[in-house]
């Protein structure tokens, strides 16, 4: 067992496996996708972060279009970068950390905005 696929520590395809076409271009799709509600996600952020008088912009608005828009497309990537196996590992790998980063970017926002601004 000095082997990690052999262990079962590591999925890896077996050696000269082509990775599939079809795998690849969902991995695409789903990075292209989270990226824009990631800038959005970190766009929340950054303006819970400098905070605006009560009443200037709905911040909570703000912050619930942050949870519609980044949710979605981050279990998008995370799925796609957890279950599409037959993809390259490069992409899987950015598709797991893009959707982690994507459903985290909510949360933040969120706690900021409790933190830092009035609540009506």
């Amino acid at each position: 067992m000095d082997d990690l696929n052999s262990a079962g520590l590591a999925p890896v395809a077996p050696s000269g496996t082509k990775p599939s076409d079809r795998a690849a271009f969902a991995q695409i799709i789903a990075l292209v996708a989270s990226v824009p509600a990631a800038i959005w996600g970190v766009f929340v952020v950054f303006s819970m972060v400098s905070p605006r008088p009560c009443g200037d912009i709905p911040t909570g608005l703000v912050v619930v279009l942050c949870w519609l828009a980044d949710i979605p497309f981050g279990i998008l990537s995370l799925a796609v970068g957890l279950f599409v196996k037959r993809g390259t590992p490069f992409l899987r790998r950015w598709c797991v950390r893009a959707g982690l980063v994507t459903l985290s970017l909510p949360i933040i926002a969120q706690l900021l905005w409790y933190r830092w601004h009035c609540r009506f």
